[in-house]
């Protein structure tokens, strides 16, 4: 059964992103967020990039939100794009944390000193090879696109975050419809499971894409599921949270939602029923003139 992790790269040089996902793997989907692989046995690693940064910013924390690893590109002169990527790392609170750079250890704890979850991180001045992880297992899968194939059905993509069996039942989001696996793909080869990290491709029986066409997780009946959500803000003293519209991401998804704050609490009211499935919710304020970090902060839950 497949099992994997996924990276995704960071960096205000474009150059630097591709070179660093080519050592890391090949090439295999170019759209917004590209992916390459790398497959040993039955691991399989992701490494996602999305080459539209800095204009925007969603895509690329759509990504980080899938993974497990962060990859942070520091070049020896600064712009404000790196700080914000360093937000960006931080506000997610991603697990392992490399950065790549020729600025030596007290420089670059000078530039990520003030951000908590950089206390630990590892610091390299090219790509090292990566040990295998895997990622963990949320009870979800994340859904990025929703066709039609000839002679199958509908067919969704994503990545998975939970084990999934042919023909076991998740529940479609945010529809709220239970949906069976009819089959699944990995790498265009038919299986019969596939576990947590690992680029999917599943038909489904008896639903038709137009009633799940902005379709946006499939998660099982156990996964805590909420429209509002309560927690304590963290707001980065370069921006502000604004009351009322802002950005959340939310497992690969970027969400609009309305914000409520008072004092060091936060109340997110969504349109769409949203899992709960990690501690931190990313805020982002997409609507600061440039130079300003769009990373408003965070609501840890």
């Amino acid at each position: 059964m497949y099992y994997g992790s996924i990276i995704t790269v960071l960096s205000s040089d474009k150059n630097k992103l591709t070179g660093i996902a080519e050592k890391l793997g090949k090439l295999h989907e170019t759209a917004k967020t590209k992916i390459y692989y790398r497959k040993k046995g039955e691991y399989i690693r992701s490494i996602l990039l999305t080459t539209e940064y800095p204009e925007k910013i969603i895509d690329l924390a759509e990504a980080l939100s899938l993974s497990s690893t962060a990859i942070l590109y520091i070049p020896e002169t600064l712009t404000w794009m790196d700080g914000e990527l360093a937000l960006l790392i931080d506000s997610l609170n991603t697990h392992n944390k490399i950065v790549i750079s020729n600025l030596d250890q007290g420089k670059i704890n000078n530039i990520l000193g003030s951000l908590s979850s950089f206390t630990k991180f590892d610091l390299y001045n090219d790509i090292p090879d990566l040990s295998e992880t895997e990622e963990e297992d949320k009870g979800i899968v994340y859904v990025d696109r929703v066709f039609t194939v000839k002679g199958v059905g509908t067919v969704v993509t994503g990545f998975s975050f939970t084990n999934v069996e042919v023909h076991e039942k998740l529940v479609a989001l945010p529809y709220n419809k239970e949906v069976e696996i009819k089959s699944i793909q990995v790498l265009d080869e038919d299986q019969k499971s596939v576990s947590t990290g690992v680029r999917i491709g599943f038909a489904l029986k008896n639903v038709k894409e137009e009633e799940i066409e902005d379709l946006l997780y499939l998660v099982k009946p156990n996964v805590k599921v909420v429209k509002e959500i309560e927690g304590q803000i963290t707001n980065y003293k370069w921006t502000t949270i604004n009351q009322g519209q802002n950005h959340i991401i939310v497992k690969g998804h970027g969400i609009a939602a309305n914000i409520k704050v008072d004092n060091q609490k936060a109340k997110i009211m969504s349109s769409v029923p949203i899992p709960i499935v990690d501690n931190r919710i990313l805020v982002l304020n997409v609507n600061v003139r440039q130079g300003k970090p769009r990373v408003a902060g965070y609501i840890s839950l």
